[in-house]
């Protein structure tokens, strides 16, 4: 039987910058002082390369070994790490600010997932997470007919979710570790079903994510130590 761990280091996950969630994210973290960023889940490096060039030292940590090596080869200081089975490889406050785009639905341990990434930020330093919406539009709606939510696995198949978020519960989890919220919104609300239209093909999609954050498809929360 495949464990959790190898079937997340199978996964490919590359970043489309197009994407709603990524250019939300990116006006964040451009309001923020540059300093010592660290990418969970940083893959093949592209993330990490793109805010180098903004003057942030950027480190990386992942479960596949072959992206660690693309990611080194982009100039991201990279570390080995399964997050389902071992602590971020970091000192205390080490970090100015945290990034983890949709990883906490790959975690079965999300407490000890916030502790550690709570742990290696800094006092007033930043975590910027995303993660699917279990109560999008798209998934109210499936529920009321009958059909099983989008993003959400009842085993280890497709994108190998093993956790679900509403953001009133990543809200209150976030807190119980001390976080305070500076800014929670959504990227962009699935009125359409997703195969038949998307963010990348209607950017201005994007602006039903501000209106109506509890509705999106993903939800994009900046939190400060």
């Amino acid at each position: 039987m495949k464990s959790l761990s190898q079937y997340n280091a199978e996964q490919t996950f590359l970043y489309q910058f197009k994407e709603t969630r990524i250019q939300k994210c990116i006006h964040m973290i451009r309001k923020l002082k540059q300093g010592s960023f660290l990418d969970i889940g940083c893959s093949t490096g592209t993330w990490g390369q793109y805010w180098i060039q903004y003057g942030w030292e950027v480190y990386g940590v992942d479960i596949d070994k072959s992206h660690l090596k693309q990611a080194e080869n982009k100039g991201v200081k990279t570390t080995y790490c399964d997050l389902n089975t071992s602590p971020l490889p970091y000192d205390d406050n080490f970090f100015d600010l945290i990034f983890a785009g949709e990883v906490m639905e790959h975690l079965i341990d999300t407490d000890g997932f916030i502790k550690e990434v709570y742990r290696c930020v800094k006092p007033g330093g930043f975590a910027l997470l995303t993660t699917p919406n279990l109560v999008s539009f798209e998934n109210r709606i499936r529920s009321l007919l009958g059909f099983y939510p989008k993003w959400v696995d009842y085993r280890l198949q497709g994108a190998g979710h093993i956790r679900a978020y509403t953001p009133n519960v990543l809200k209150r989890q976030l807190k119980s570790f001390g976080f305070k919220i500076v800014k929670m919104t959504g990227n962009w609300v699935p009125f359409i079903p997703q195969k038949l239209i998307d963010d990348i093909k209607a950017p201005w999609l994007s602006i039903t994510g501000t209106v109506a954050p509890g509705l999106a498809m993903d939800i994009i929360v900046l939190v400060q130590k």
